[in-house]
């Protein structure tokens, strides 16, 4: 479980992150996008969405798919940033 709460800044700028290391890890140029931007619109393809999920559930050690939030209810980058970050407050 998670000891430091990280910040909303925080966690928006990890999963920026990961979100570009993924898709040019895939050989794929990341595009520029924001929070209201759709996740498919990054480049992310399904399978690099699992593995995004997986990332952060790493870095965090929480996963609130399981708990607190459908993954079929994200959309955006935003809607992602928001999940970690109800779960990470609500820990």
């Amino acid at each position: 479980m998670l000891t430091g709460k990280p910040s909303a800044a925080d966690i928006r700028q990890t999963v920026h992150h990961a979100i570009i290391e993924i898709v040019e890890r895939g050989g794929r140029p990341a595009p520029a996008f924001g929070d209201d931007d759709l996740l498919v619109d990054t480049g992310l393809a399904s399978l690099d969405l699992a593995a995004l999920v997986a990332r952060l559930e790493r870095t965090w050690r929480v996963d609130p798919f399981l708990e607190a939030v459908a993954i079929t209810e994200i959309r955006t980058v935003g809607d992602l940033c928001r999940a970690y970050q109800d779960f990470i407050d609500a820990a």
